[in-house]
């Protein structure tokens, strides 16, 4: 990990979500976005974790990028459905907020950011009876 330059910084670590994205492909795995990230890429929260935690196909495990620890958290392959996308994203958070914090405002949250062909995506992939209910509301 080579530091980047900066004209207002002298040196500027490089993005999180770069690094552990390439150390993933070195080791043929998935990366998916946590959900607590996605709720809060969707706008329905506020709150963001202080260290940065991603699903992986792989073990669970923590890195330290520098002085940084991030935290993979192995998920199972429903939740890495579609990993890297915005339908992922959208997995995810449902996935996240669970049967009684998907309210129908937060679903209709979600498919607003949504583009149609996503939403159609979102649909043809694997979910719990609750979370498809939902969708279809």
């Amino acid at each position: 990990m080579r530091p980047k330059s900066s004209q207002y910084v002298a040196r500027v670590r490089p993005n999180v979500w770069e690094v552990v994205s390439l150390i993933a492909r070195q080791n043929r795995q998935v990366l998916q976005i946590h959900g607590a990230n996605a709720v809060r890429a969707f706008g329905l929260s506020t709150q963001m974790p202080l260290i940065p935690i991603y699903y992986t196909s792989g073990p669970s495990r923590s890195l330290f990028i520098g002085k940084a620890e991030v935290r993979l958290v192995h998920a199972a392959p429903k939740v890495m459905q579609c990993a890297g996308t915005e339908v992922g994203t959208a997995i995810s958070a449902l996935f996240y907020l669970g049967k009684d914090g998907s309210s129908p405002e937060c679903i209709a949250a979600i498919k607003k950011m949504l583009r149609p062909e996503d939403i159609v995506k979102l649909m043809a992939c694997k979910m719990p009876k609750w979370m498809r209910m939902a969708l279809e509301a």
